[in-house]
């Protein structure tokens, strides 16, 4: 068995810079960890005891990890878990909404996107503070620092910073996390309007026009229009 540690240059977590991981003599790998610095160097003092010592710590950070909802593709917190990014992928489909008052569903194509929240924990209650949401080409990668963001294409959605509009609900309460699994379709059961507008290369201002033009086809990533220099790293700066 052998040990893999990095360090990045720009960790998720500055408290838990080292990433390590456990590779196997059959191939199988272990991890990731994270690691203090200070972990790190005490693991290099005494081998192989201090190696076995790390990976006691790691096992025992990695028990109180919070489980993820279905979909999670990156996770930070604070040392105290009193502020928690979660990122997940939410894949290409077909979504029945509603525009305004009207009571009638349209089937619109959404892209490929990610979403991120940002919660607050204080004893036992989690609050949803911030929701923001992009749009990512659909060409089957793996979602990585390097992805490009797109606008998300349309209204409820500040086109300028991705911060999802929750109208009255502006910091909806949860009790863990997995709960976040049907957040989107909290999203999506909300009435459309005209908030913030849409951003599409059809160049039709009005979603209630481009909803005439888009119903019932599957999105197509040519409709969408790219954050300039912007990519999924930026999530997490």
């Amino acid at each position: 068995m052998k040990w893999q540690f990095e360090l990045s240059d720009c960790p998720i977590n500055p408290a838990y810079p080292i990433k390590a991981t456990q590779l196997y003599d059959n191939g199988v790998q272990k991890g990731p960890f994270h690691l203090t610095m200070e972990d790190f160097i005490n693991s290099l003092k005494v081998e192989p005891d201090g190696l076995h010592n790390a990976e006691k710590l790691v096992e025992e950070e990695t028990n109180v990890s919070p489980t993820f909802p279905v979909g999670t593709i990156r996770y930070s917190s604070d040392p105290w878990h009193t502020r928690q990014r979660i990122t997940m992928e939410i894949p290409q489909k077909q979504w029945d909404i509603k525009y305004g008052d009207d009571d009638e569903f349209f089937s619109i194509g959404f892209p490929r996107m990610v979403i991120q929240y940002l919660i607050s924990s204080q004893n036992d209650q989690k609050k949803m503070i911030e929701t923001r949401l992009f749009a990512v080409l659909n060409d089957k990668k793996p979602i990585e620092d390097e992805t490009p963001l797109f606008h998300f294409p349309y209204p409820n959605v500040g086109k300028s910073n991705g911060i999802v509009c929750w109208g009255r609900n502006q910091r909806l309460e949860i009790t863990r996390l997995t709960e976040l699994e049907r957040a989107f379709q909290w999203f999506i059961a909300s009435p459309f309007n005209e908030d913030h507008g849409v951003r599409t290369t059809h160049g039709i201002a009005n979603f209630r026009k481009l909803i005439d033009r888009i119903q019932d086809k599957p999105f197509d990533d040519e409709w969408l229009i790219p954050i300039r220099n912007q990519s999924f790293r930026d999530l997490y700066v």
